[in-house]
């Protein structure tokens, strides 16, 4: 067995460093959504499950959501237009809440985000075992913490997100694809439809790659999401949901995101800007899937990875925290051109805590996440033999395809 040279070591170090900080920081982030007052966004998906378990339909109706809101809160805070904190899922999933969502508001927090959590940690446990055969231990470690518990990852614990739960989704989904069974793979992505801008452009990919067991369960999954989310809201307030999502007072998010839509938009101070950029961008991705068909079709795997990023990356719409499902792409690709992963972690991290590019400020990480997506996909389909994974230990790759 041959151990890696002198001058990755330190390399190796530093990501383990970086790795260790960012895990100290999501527990720090923990204690704080622990101690109360930072989950907003969980008080909206709990007052939504308020609303339907009181036999409402109207989850996306302002009054009914304060009213629950104030419940949970205990007093009614004074009018502004940050209250009642908007609910803008699918209605299934304020079905699904009820459980957390009947008991106090801070019982259900702490039940909520320590669920997402262990789930991020049983994510980076799975990644880390997928790509460690090709890169060793400390770095596959290193990589793919960074990549789940970055500073992005921990607002999504302050406010009380779910995407813990949707990366283990995801995760999960190739893991079942890697084990020849492309129906459950299918259906465990489902989850991902409660954010459907997580995984938009997946069928595609899949109706590229021809890979029709797994595209038929998940468009299976999709009817069931879609006729839940009706059966609880009812057609007419469904369609409430995207009214609030294009709604001025809302629109200004899509602005602050690190998806590559946001910076075409964000210099134009304009939300439709961001919808059509994305579109324009999806279809540019399509045009380049059908060109790469054969290598699709030949690892699967792959381009599902592939698929998962572009749709974060090309989101019209995307909370930063939701940049932690970019460790599955991360991940997977990893193996194929490990020194350049390395290179794009660190450059998201240092993007993320110093943000030196003072006019670029909200875009710096965007642009170094578009960099680094085009490269590692251009790498991961032309491979070399400069990579570190030639100098690092080789270990059985068994249970792990198309790495």
């Amino acid at each position: 067995m041959v151990s890696a040279p002198s001058r990755w070591r330190w390399v190796i170090g530093a990501a383990a460093v970086c790795a260790v900080y960012l895990v100290v920081r999501s527990i720090a982030d923990l204690h704080t959504a622990f101690g109360g007052g930072s989950a907003v966004d969980y008080l909206a998906i709990a007052s939504a499950g308020r609303v339907v378990h009181g036999g409402s339909s109207c989850v996306y109706c302002a009054g009914p959501l304060g009213i629950a809101q104030a419940q949970l809160l205990g007093y009614t805070p004074a009018g502004s237009a940050s209250f009642p904190v908007p609910f803008v899922n699918p209605a299934l999933m304020a079905w699904l809440i009820q459980p957390l969502a009947v008991l106090p508001l801070q019982t259900g927090t702490d039940v909520f985000v320590a669920l997402n959590v262990v789930a991020m940690a049983v994510s980076a446990a799975i990644l880390i075992r997928r790509a460690s055969p090709r890169l060793g231990g400390p770095l596959a470690a290193g990589l793919v913490v960074t990549a789940v518990f970055s500073l992005e990852a921990g607002t999504g614990i302050l406010l009380g997100q779910s995407d813990g739960l949707l990366l283990l989704a995801a995760i999960l989904a190739i893991e079942a694809l890697d084990r020849g069974r492309p129906a459950i793979a299918g259906l465990v992505l489902v989850p991902l439809l409660l954010k459907p801008q997580l995984v938009w452009l997946v069928p595609p990919v899949l109706v590229v790659a021809r890979e029709w067991r797994m595209l038929g369960a998940f468009a299976a999954g999709a009817v069931v999401v879609l006729l839940g989310s009706i059966a609880v809201a009812g057609p007419g307030h469904l369609l409430d949901a995207v009214g609030l999502v294009t709604a001025p007072s809302y629109a200004h998010l899509d602005l602050q995101s690190n998806s590559i839509p946001a910076i075409i938009a964000r210099p134009l101070a304009s939300n439709p800007a961001a919808w059509a950029a994305a579109l324009a961008l999806a279809a540019v991705a399509m045009v380049a899937m059908v060109v790469m068909r054969d290598a699709l079709r030949t690892n699967v795997i792959p381009a599902v990875a592939i698929g998962l990023g572009l749709s974060v990356m090309l989101s019209p719409h995307l909370g930063d925290y939701s940049l932690m499902l970019l460790a599955v792409p991360v991940a997977v690709l990893a193996p194929r051109a490990p020194a350049l992963v390395l290179m794009l972690a660190a450059a998201y991290t240092a993007a993320s805590l110093f943000n030196p590019l003072v006019p670029l400020n909200e875009s710096s990480v965007a642009l170094v996440l578009l960099a680094g997506l085009v490269a590692l996909v251009w790498r991961a389909t032309h491979p070399g033999s400069g990579d570190l994974a030639m100098h690092l230990p080789m270990r059985s790759a068994a249970g792990v395809s198309n790495a």
